[in-house]
């Protein structure tokens, strides 16, 4: 007991008793004003419990039992009376080691003389054989708009490493092919190109997405993570080695019948193999993505785009093998791929195998194949009807425009789709999920149509400055390519909602019907305009999947996208580069390019009005005061 101050001789006598603490041998006291503070009463049942102890070291914190406390009887006046209730007698008598005789509580003259309660001491304990975990501190609902967009953008960003890398080898490898291929053979490549994708996306089976899903949505246990990366390997691979042998088998047949060349039986067979090597690099690339190896995948992609350009510059250039030479050096990039991923995802997976895992993963893929089917129509048929309906020549203008105006598909749009699906489903268990897919539209749209006005720019001058004068005439196929990705792009964010609520075959149903409408429109308008006409075919199919893509989806996903701001920006990009273009081509010369890049300024100025017009109301909604003020002051000076 420490000595009482004789200076607050009150005080000291409303100090409470130490609490005593038994411990091995000896006794040690702990002078505390009380752990535990009742305004009215305590009546609880005192029970064995836990407490946290920080003090056990450092960050970590153990868990340790409380014995049962010795509990006297209190009393308390009840409510509307002045006697007072004895409650039922103690659990427990306090110990015998107590120091301090217990004194009831409507007996006690002072509070010096009541109760201590003893605590058995804790002896020491050893924990460095528990395990440390650091938890990520996480408050629920603070994250804004914007740190979510800038979420994305990182992670957009880092993914646009590698997509970065494909035009720009595109645009070092398109002059380099026209030169060293005739018109004719460079639309050749295109057309066999252009059916690599095509039976690349059906023998995937839409397991790349379907993995995507499975392995970071419908599964958290590590062992069925590996179960779903062994399924996907077992299904791609025995897909993909019949799907090859059979092509290689059937290319005399389909040179004759598809193209009615017999010497393309030679490049379909090379043909084959690149697309058995393609196919073996989705679950690599799909796994890292899935593990947010984001700089592995950027390294692993910009090596494979590299391996390529030089091998074609081998091939092509100094073997002169034609358009043979450009296929195997495509899948010499890809061949390298395969063989840095698969021994890591043998040794990952265990080629652990689930069939309830493998159904669910087919049910989910194999409608996304008509989906993909019907992009490829409405994206590279025309290549195939541009030759059946014109020529070969008319071919590879239209692939070189195509080529240089897709650009923005894989400088922002490649990047957004990769990051996309992890941003969506945790957007989409957000209470405000409505408003935070609104703002993504609002911003994505903007640097999508910001990017297919510069990027148009920017293509023509390569077309212009690189490419051999006889493809200068499609100059203007740019623009309208590029215009049509956005709104592919715009359909990629209005499907969100079939997304979320697991509607994917409706993306099969949108996208077959503008592959339809896509078909009939070139068999109208290729006749008429040419290479220009599958271009005006390309863009009225987007729009129109687009739209439609936007109706169904706000019937089973409502959200409020700002399609008017969208439209107003569109219409006044149009409107910028026609003028600009028209204006250029008046002046020429070195005006040129300078009204088209004064073009694109204006048109920027024009979509942050738009965009950010959130923070113009207040001075929209000061002008009429304003106005009346200039009005009363000219009255007075009048």
């Amino acid at each position: 007991m420490q000595p009482q101050n004789t200076n607050e001789p009150q005080r000291a006598r409303l100090r409470p008793k130490p609490l005593t603490l038994p411990t091995r041998g000896s006794q040690s006291t702990v002078d505390e004003r009380g752990s535990l503070f009742q305004d009215d009463w305590f009546d609880a049942e005192w029970s064995s419990s836990a407490f946290s102890s920080p003090a056990l070291g450092g960050n970590s914190s153990a868990s340790l039992p409380i014995p049962p406390i010795a509990r006297r009887a209190t009393t308390r006046p009840p409510r509307g009376s002045g006697g007072a209730q004895r409650l039922p007698p103690p659990l427990a008598e306090a110990p015998a080691s107590a120091t301090t005789p217990f004194t009831p509580l409507e007996e006690a003259e002072d509070v010096a003389d009541m109760a201590t309660i003893i605590l058995p001491a804790i002896g020491a304990m050893d924990i460095s054989q528990f395990a440390t975990v650091r938890l990520p501190a996480v408050v629920a609902g603070t994250e804004t708009y914007f740190s979510l967009l800038a979420r994305l953008a990182r992670s957009s960003g880092v993914y646009a490493l590698a997509t970065m890398a494909s035009p720009l080898v595109s645009l070092a490898l398109s002059p380099f092919l026209t030169r060293y291929l005739s018109p004719s053979d460079y639309g050749t490549l295109a057309l066999l190109n252009s059916m690599t994708g095509l039976l690349a996306g059906i023998t995937q089976l839409g397991l790349g997405s379907a993995f995507f899903r499975a392995y970071n949505y419908d599964y958290t246990e590590e062992s069925d993570k590996r179960s779903v990366l062994g399924t996907s390997l077992l299904l791609l691979g025995t897909i993909s080695v019949l799907a090859s042998g059979l092509l290689a088998y059937l290319a005399p047949w389909i040179a004759n019948t598809l193209f009615g060349q017999p010497a393309l039986a030679r490049p379909l067979i090379v043909m084959a193999w690149v697309l058995l090597v393609q196919n073996l690099t989705v679950p690599g690339f799909a796994w890292l993505r899935a593990e947010s190896k984001a700089l592995f995948f950027a390294l692993l992609s910009i090596t494979n785009l590299l391996v390529a350009l030089i091998a074609n510059f081998v091939f092509v250039g100094a073997l002169r093998l034609g358009v043979e030479g450009s296929l195997l050096a495509t899948g010499s990039g890809y061949a390298l791929v395969g063989l840095v991923t698969l021994p890591a995802l043998i040794l990952a997976s265990h080629l652990r195998v689930g069939w309830r895992i493998a159904v669910g993963m087919l049910t989910f893929g194999l409608p996304l194949v008509l989906n993909f089917t019907s992009f490829w129509v409405l994206q590279l048929s025309d290549r195939y009807l541009l030759a059946l309906l014109g020529s070969l020549a008319d071919t590879a203008k239209y692939a070189v425009a195509y080529s240089l105006g897709g650009v923005i598909s894989t400088v922002v749009m490649s990047p957004f789709t990769l990051a996309w699906p992890t941003a969506m489903f945790a957007i989409a268990k957000r209470r405000d999920a409505a408003k935070v897919f609104s703002v993504v539209f609002r911003w994505f749209s903007s640097l999508l149509l910001f990017a297919a006005f510069a990027l148009s720019i920017a293509a023509r001058m390569i077309l212009i400055w690189f490419f051999p004068e006889t493809y200068h005439s499609a100059e203007l196929i740019i623009p309208i390519i590029s215009e049509s990705l956005v709104f592919y792009g715009v359909y990629y964010v209005f499907m969100a909602g079939a997304n979320v609520t697991r509607r994917t075959w409706l993306a099969a149903v949108f996208t077959t019907t503008a592959a339809l409408l896509n078909i009939g429109l070139n068999f109208a308008l290729i006749p008429l305009w040419g290479p220009y006409g599958a271009a005006a075919a390309t863009l009225l199919s987007y729009m129109a999947m687009a739209l439609l893509a936007y109706v169904v989806n706000q019937r089973i996903y409502p959200v409020p996208f700002e399609v008017l701001r969208f439209l107003i920006a569109f219409t006044l990009g149009v409107i910028i580069y026609v003028g600009s273009y028209s204006l250029s081509e008046t002046l020429g010369g070195e005006y040129r390019w300078l009204l088209a890049i004064g073009g694109l300024v204006i048109f920027a100025l024009c979509l942050f009005i738009l965009v950010d017009g959130a923070r113009m109301v207040p001075v929209r909604r000061a002008l009429p005061a304003l106005k009346s003020q200039r009005r009363a002051k000219g009255a007075l000076h009048g």
